[in-house]
């Protein structure tokens, strides 16, 4: 019997306490809410946008039955399927400091030099995390509850709670999915060393479809060429950070051209101008998820009809126009032929012919809103909108 089938015998798990079963909106009482599964990205602090996202969730009377994380989004999703409130998740935020985390390795630098297994301190790190986070391991949460990280010696992932994997603290899952490589110690276990779980799989919807949600709601916090992004200086950690960033925005468009259909509601908080690590604004990045989330999970297909009530949230309106498509647009004065945005796009919404590109899908339903396109623009001709 294989894992995915103890994990999802036939038929399958069903993440939804009976009590918790029927809708009660008007003229659709009765009615099965989908069975909905929370991924929470990775991106740094850029990450504190979960709370806000968590904020309007619970504003819009939308409940989730399983959460999965990578990096901050396992810290995060950690907090929440333990069952803390908005308002401890913000307090607990608001309370960090860079120097929670980052504590130089002085003296193994100068013992070691290279050889030394990070730039900070580790243990700084899982002694934070060990105040904020219950104790308990990952059986013991409110809400199932899995996160990702990478095995260093084969390459492959490892989701902490699954079969195998459930049997360790939720303050050592967090800490191996949030260990980014050469920042902090990898986490050993079983003679094994686990890193960060964005190195592969910043938003895992792969894993999230495995566990058969009718829904799910995903959060992608990678930077955008559509965002600003953060100034980048020539620095041995900034291009390490930058690095980093790139291959994830790489490893994340692909993801969402492959992953993403009519049962993702895609949530993209315009965070791309913060730092991966700055602590500056805490509720301000939450203030910005929160806005994120209200405007897409109003307007998106699958979710819209799950808003308990509209009526009594301030300044809440039906959206101007539908969410289903991307509006797509060149700049013929920028354009310069080159054939990028034909290459990337996995929707055929562009042609290139002679010196100019062109749009074939002016409003493209099928975009996955991976950004490939003006990501990939040297020119920055390309522009999306309906975002």
């Amino acid at each position: 019997m294989s894992s995915t089938e103890l994990l999802f015998p036939e038929p399958p798990l069903d993440l939804i306490p009976s009590s918790e079963v029927s809708l009660n909106l008007p003229g659709r009482r009765g009615e099965r809410r989908p069975r909905t599964v929370l991924v929470l990205g990775g991106g740094g602090m850029r990450g504190m946008a979960h709370i806000g996202i968590l904020k309007a969730l619970q504003t819009l009377g939308i409940k989730y039955d399983a959460i999965v994380g990578t990096s901050i989004g396992s810290l995060i999703g950690a907090m929440a399927a333990s069952g803390y409130s908005i308002e401890k998740m913000e307090e607990t935020v608001a309370d960090v400091q860079k120097g929670d985390y980052f504590r130089l390795n002085f003296l193994k630098f100068l013992m070691k030099g290279t050889r030394a297994p990070s730039m900070f301190r580790g243990e700084t790190f899982r002694e934070r995390l060990t105040e904020i986070l219950p104790e308990g391991g990952m059986m013991d949460l409110k809400v199932p509850f899995y996160c990702n990280a990478v095995r260093l010696e084969s390459g492959g992932s490892v989701f902490f709670g699954t079969p195998g994997f459930e049997n360790i603290s939720l303050r050592d899952a967090v800490y191996a999915s949030c260990a980014l490589p050469g920042v902090f110690e990898p986490f050993e276990l079983d003679g094994f060393n686990y890193m960060d779980g964005g190195i592969v799989d910043a938003v895992p919807l792969r894993f999230a479809k495995t566990l058969r949600p009718e829904m799910i709601i995903a959060v992608d916090l990678s930077i955008k060429s559509t965002y600003k992004t953060p100034n980048y200086k020539s620095r041995v950690l900034s291009t390490l950070y930058r690095s980093f960033e790139i291959v994830e925005e790489v490893l994340v468009e692909q993801a969402l051209h492959m992953h993403v259909d009519y049962r993702t509601v895609l949530i993209q908080p315009k965070v791309g101008h913060l730092a991966r690590f700055d602590f500056q604004d805490v509720k301000g990045v939450s203030k910005i998820g929160e806005d994120a989330a209200m405007r897409v999970l109003t307007s998106h297909a699958a979710t819209r009809n799950l808003v308990s009530s509209t009526e009594i949230i301030e300044g809440l309106t039906c959206p101007s126009r539908p969410r289903d498509y991307v509006s797509v647009h060149i700049d013929p004065a920028l354009c310069t032929g080159c054939g990028m945005c034909e290459m990337v796009c996995e929707t055929d919404a562009f042609m290139t012919n002679g010196d100019k590109a062109s749009v074939r899908k002016l409003m493209n339903y099928e975009c996955t809103r991976d950004h490939a396109c003006a990501r990939n623009c040297p020119t920055n001709a390309v522009s999306l909108g309906n975002l």
